[in-house]
C-alpha cells in the first residue's frame, strides 16, 4: 500500500476488495473467513503496530492481531499417529524428516511405513532445534532415526508414519469432492480420462480422474444450484464430485477423519487446476515385504 502508484489509497483498497471478494466466495470461501488488512511490508505498518496517520481511513485491526485472534487447529495428541515424511537422509542410520499431524511420537514405538508396510521402530527423536527429545506432539517438525531400515530407499517422500497397531488407509482409487479453479488454456474441459498431478500431504505423482460422477451447476433461469448427474466433461470454476485413480498406492484419510490427510490439490503443468476433499475409498492391500521378528522389535 505504501507503493508511490497506491500512496495508502482508499480507492485503491475498494477497488482490490471489489475484485477479490468475488473471486474468493466462489473459492469457498465465506466473508467471515476473508480479512483484508492495507499493509507496508517494508516500513511494516499495520503489520505489528497500527499506520496511524498514514492510513487513517482504516480502523481494522493489525495482521498479527488478527492472526493471533485466529481459531487453533484441533490436533489430536492422543490420536492415531500420522507423520508425513518429507525427507530422508542416512546418517549412522536412516533418518526420515517430517510434520506430526496427529498422535504423539516417542522414543522406543513401534511403527510402520505406510504404504509399503516396512515396520519399524524409534530409534531416536530430533526436534526442530535438533535437539534430542524423548517425545513429540502434533504440529512438531522432527527428525526420526529408523530402527529395522537399513537402506534409506525403503522410505520416500509422501510415505506416512504409522503406528503399528492403527495404520492408515491405503488406496489406488477414491472418491472426492473439487472445486475446479482456472484450467489450463489449451486444456478447458475436465473429462473422463484427464491426467494430472496430485498433491496430498507430502506425496505428489501422477493421477487419473476415473469418473465424474455429478456436478453441481447454477440454473440460469431459477438461479438454483441443481445436481448433474455422470455429465460427459466439466470446465473452470466447478463443484464436481469425481472418482480419482493413483499411479501408485498413496496413504490417505477421509477428510472428516482427519483433515490434514483427507485434502489435496490438482496441478497440470506447474498450474493448480482444482483442490478437493476425500470422501471414500477402496482399501489397498497392504503385504508387508519385511518381517521383524518379536526379539527385534
Amino acid at each position: 500500500m505504501d507503493d508511490h502508484s497506491v500512496g495508502w489509497s482508499e480507492t485503491r483498497w475498494n477497488e482490490i476488495i471489489a475484485n477479490l471478494t468475488p473471486f474468493l466466495n466462489k473459492s469457498g470461501y465465506k466473508d467471515s473467513d476473508i480479512f483484508f488488512v492495507p499493509i507496508s511490508g517494508l516500513t511494516g505498518d499495520n503489520i505489528l503496530e497500527p499506520a496511524g496517520a498514514k492510513c487513517p481511513w482504516y480502523k481494522g485491526k493489525t495482521l498479527m492481531k488478527i492472526l493471533d485472534e485466529l481459531p487453533t487447529q484441533d490436533r489430536r495428541p492422543d490420536g492415531p499417529l500420522r507423520i508425513p515424511i518429507l525427507d530422508k537422509t542416512k546418517e549412522s542410520g536412516v533418518i526420515a524428516h517430517g510434520k506430526i499431524e496427529n498422535g504423539t511420537l516417542r522414543i522406543g514405538d513401534k511403527i510402520m511405513i505406510s504404504p509399503s508396510g516396512f515396520p519399524a521402530q524409534v530409534g531416536a527423536i530430533l526436534d526442530h532445534k535438533n535437539e534430542s527429545v524423548m517425545f513429540a506432539r502434533p504440529g512438531e517438525n522432527v527428525q526420526i532415526k529408523l530402527i529395522h531400515i537399513d537402506d534409506e530407499n525403503m522410505i520416500n517422500k509422501g510415505d506416512v508414519i504409522t503406528a503399528r497397531d492403527s495404520s492408515m488407509p491405503v488406496t489406488m482409487l477414491f472418491e472426492a469432492d473439487i472445486e475446479i479453479f482456472e484450467l489450463l488454456d489449451y486444456k478447458p474441459i475436465v473429462s473422463k480420462g484427464y491426467t494430472c498431478m496430485i498433491h496430498c500431504h507430502t506425496f505428489a505423482d501422477e493421477c487419473v480422474i476415473k469418473d465424474i460422477i455429478s456436478t453441481q451447476e447454477k440454473n440460469n433461469t431459477s438461479g438454483n444450484m441443481e445436481t448433474k448427474e455422470a455429465p460427459k466433461f466439466v470446465k473452470s470454476f466447478t463443484n464436481c464430485r469425481v472418482r480419482i485413480t493413483t499411479r501408485i498406492p498413496i496413504a490417505i484419510e477421509k477428510f472428516e477423519v482427519i483433515p490434514q490427510l483427507g485434502r489435496f490439490t490438482l496441478r497440470d503443468e506447474g498450474k493448480t487446476i482444482a483442490a478437493g476433499t476425500i470422501l471414500k475409498y477402496k482399501p489397498h492391500a497392504v503385504v508387508p515385504l519385511v518381517k521383524v521378528s518379536s526379539a527385534d522389535s
